[in-house]
């Protein structure tokens, strides 16, 4: 059992952060960060751009379309996908959006 003090076993929806794009910021671990996307509302193609991180998510419902390598790869309800650190990408949300993302290295972005 870890002995660190600074240890978080437990974030309550209360004590969540918002991010600058509407994500709600949840558990934080050594190696890797957890976000989760809430009722992300339709929107039109958000510029392309790139991570340090790696992403990998899940899609709880709706749907969306990750642009990678210039391919439209559509995703929907109970969907996973991966997005490689350094790769240029974006997402369009075309229904009604909630999805789970896991971040490695951990960020608050």
């Amino acid at each position: 059992m870890p002995t660190d003090t600074n240890t978080s076993y437990k974030v309550s929806q209360s004590n969540t952060t918002h991010g600058q794009d509407g994500e709600h910021h949840l558990a934080r671990g050594q190696h890797s960060s957890m976000r989760l996307w809430h009722n992300e509302q339709p929107n039109p193609d958000k510029p392309e751009h790139t991570h340090d991180y790696e992403t990998l998510g899940y899609v709880i419902n709706g749907k969306v379309d990750l642009i990678i390598d210039g391919q439209a790869i559509p995703l929907q309800s109970g969907d996973s996908y991966h997005v490689p650190a350094n790769t240029p990408h974006t997402f369009r949300v075309t229904e009604t959006l909630t999805a789970v993302e896991v971040n490695t290295p951990g960020t608050d972005k």
